[in-house]
């Protein structure tokens, strides 16, 4: 039997001829085609991946400058057990190393000049001068000037004025101040002994150093930050800084820094000032909540007493009932003409203190008629939140260290200090969105508000417009056409233009102030789902029907079981669509929701923006974080249901 012999295989197509050459230029297109597409998609999701990556980044982060792209956590270190963070720099050691230092205080300090250089002073008139511009020689700040002369400019510091001419200054060239500048504390100039020096005519006004020296102060101030080894904040605890006493200097290392005795500590104990602001007394809110009540003025004793309790100072005052009893002592949370907020001492020991810079934008509460402020997100040293009253004055306290735990400190400017950092996701942003309330109403609850309407307003439309696009798309009916004409019309009609005759109506049915009129209206159907739907129908053999038809079904039946489980890519777009619309609505939640209990989250995020967005320290990252939130379910719904919508939008233009 005779086979016929396989074809042998062509020759590859060498790389000089015209097939080889065809398959690297389409090679070539298809790369050059799909960077393209790379490079659009990336600046198209670049907005996102913004979002994303500022609400896992710090505050300090979001506004730095410059700009830092990849999360960054800012080292640091709690001073003893309050709630005061101390933050880690870098600072540059021997070597070209670098240490971990913290702040241990600020000191100011001025430049001086050793009277011995000033041989002689020229008297040069003001307009000949610049204006001083703060400029460093041999690392110390001067304020220099140009002198513009004949034989050109030369730069110069101003000691004095002449005694002779007020319109004249009496000037050093700056050249010769290179080996007589110092630097001291604006501490021990100030306690300098006062003096005059005659130079060239001219008075100047010197002072003694402890040290003996005789100085000219020429300036500027200039502000240096002491740093120190972070193991000196385990030992650190707060105090009131009314309590700090006798100040003396002493020597840490290559600085010096002012010392304390502090009240209630042994006499020949010595304390560094780390930190003074003023600090707010918290109390859990769930104590307050619980056990503290509105006593009237008269039911208080007029003698009011300061009584400290956990190093902080309350007022306290006896409260005997109006009806009888035991007089009882409480302390005054807030204080009130015609009734104060009162709680009974005994649960004082709960009372703790905060910065009050770390308690931005509190909540209030309600308790009788007396509202206080609450701090729903506070965060603790363990990383915990909890909600905290804010109650009483503000405490001007201080956070010291036992000075022997000092053995050396450094001087440095600002601008040479890095920060301490290392990468971190930070999710703080979305642990506080989740413990937010607004209003008193928990943030979950706007989303289980939005989540309703999507899942009232889907039914509402899958009933109405399923119904409403069959009927046009398989029934036949004289007018058909002409009344599907008059439902895409609809469409052409300017939202705005029906807003208030659609207000008019639920004001007049008394459904405002409830979400009824948010869902309501998808039980009446929606000209663009409906041509959707009619249009995929439509795309469906009608034999199908006829079949069904023939085997016993109606027209119901014939819907339910053969149209709509066809239909999954066009119910797909519908809901879709019916998500999109109703996650993201804004004017009809604004317009026909008075409560903000029934707010949806787009309408409770934008009145959120608008309360802590503009600026407001602190919330930066909790406004990226909730953003975040509120978009990643449409995200997440596009990429589950992506191939049906893509599918049901390709099909609505179909006709059998």
């Amino acid at each position: 039997m005779n086979q016929t012999p396989p074809p042998s295989p062509e020759p590859a197509a060498a790389a000089g001829t015209p097939s080889g050459n065809v398959k690297r230029s389409r090679r070539i297109s298809n790369i050059f085609i799909y960077a393209i597409l790379v490079v659009v998609a990336l600046i198209m999701i670049l907005p996102l991946v913004w979002l994303i990556n500022g609400s896992l980044q710090p505050e300090w982060q979001i506004n730095s400058n410059p700009v830092i792209w990849i999360p960054r956590e800012w080292k640091s270190v709690y001073a003893g057990d309050t709630y005061r963070p101390l933050s880690k720099y870098l600072l540059k050691a021997p070597g070209d190393q670098q240490q971990e230092v913290i702040q241990i205080g600020t000191r100011r300090y001025t430049t001086v000049i050793d009277p011995a250089s000033l041989k002689a002073l020229e008297s040069v008139p003001r307009d000949q001068l610049s204006d001083a511009v703060p400029t460093l020689i041999n690392g110390l700040k001067l304020n220099v000037r140009d002198w513009k002369k004949p034989g050109g400019s030369e730069q110069v510091v101003a000691v004095a004025r002449d005694p002779n001419n007020d319109n004249n200054l009496m000037v050093v060239p700056a050249s010769q101040l290179s080996g007589a500048l110092s630097q001291y504390s604006l501490d021990m100039v100030n306690q300098g002994k006062s003096g005059t020096l005659t130079v060239s005519g001219a008075d100047l006004q010197t002072r003694t150093m402890p040290d003996g020296k005789q100085v000219v102060p020429v300036g500027p101030e200039d502000e240096l930050w002491v740093m120190g080894s972070p193991d000196v904040a385990a030992k650190a605890k707060k105090v009131l800084a009314s309590k700090l006493t006798a100040k003396e200097f002493k020597t840490f290392g290559q600085t010096s820094l002012p010392v304390y005795a502090v009240d209630g500590e042994p006499a020949d104990a010595r304390f560094i000032n780390m930190a003074q602001e003023s600090w707010q007394p918290l109390m859990p809110q769930s104590i307050v909540a619980q056990n503290a009540f509105v006593a009237k003025e008269s039911e208080l004793s007029p003698e009011k007493t300061s009584k400290e309790f956990n190093g902080i100072n309350m007022n306290v005052r006896t409260y005997t009932p109006a009806s009888g009893g035991e007089p009882v002592e409480v302390a005054v949370l807030f204080p009130n003409v015609e009734g104060s907020l009162v709680i009974p001492t005994q649960y004082m020991r709960s009372l703790e203190a905060a910065p009050f810079t770390q308690l931005v934008e509190p909540g209030s509460v309600e308790i009788g008629n007396l509202s206080y402020r609450v701090k729903e997100d506070f965060k603790k040293p363990d990383g915990s939140y909890t909600s905290m009253a804010m109650i009483g004055d503000l405490q001007d306290m201080a956070i010291i260290v036992p000075d022997t735990d000092l053995t050396t400190a450094y001087d440095t400017r600002p601008s040479e200090l890095t920060r301490s950092t290392r990468i971190h996701l930070d999710f703080t942003g979305y642990l506080q969105m989740a413990a937010l309330k607004l209003w008193g109403v928990p943030f979950w609850q706007f989303f289980l508000n939005s989540g309703y309407l999507v899942v009232m307003n889907f039914i509402g439309y899958f009933v109405s417009c399923v119904l409403v696009a069959y009927g046009f798309a398989r029934l036949r009916a004289p007018g058909k056409n002409v009344l599907f004409i008059i439902l895409l019309g609809t469409m052409m009609v300017p939202y705005t233009i029906i807003v208030l005759p659609t207000y008019i109506v639920f004001r007049d049915l008394g459904l405002l102030g409830t979400m009824l009129p948010l869902w309501i209206r998808s039980f009446f159907g929606n000209a663009f789902l409906i041509f959707i739907l009619r249009q995929f129908f439509m795309s469906i053999p009608y034999e199908l029907d006829e079949a069904a038809y023939l085997d016993g079904a109606n027209r119901l039946q014939i819907l339910l079981r053969v149209i709509l489980p066809l239909s999954k890519p066009a119910l797909a777009t519908v809901g879709i669509f019916t998500f999109w619309w109703t996650w993201n609505s804004f004017l009809d939640p604004l317009i026909f929701t008075a409560k903000q209990a029934n707010y949806t989250i787009t309408l409770a995020m934008t009145a959120f923006n608008s309360l802590y967005g503009g600026g407001t320290s602190g919330y930066y990252q909790r406004v990226l974080a909730g953003s975040v939130l509120t978009l990643l379910p449409m995200v997440i719904l596009f990429v589950v249901a992506q191939r049906y919508f893509i599918e049901g939008i390709q099909m609505q233009g179909l006709k059998r």
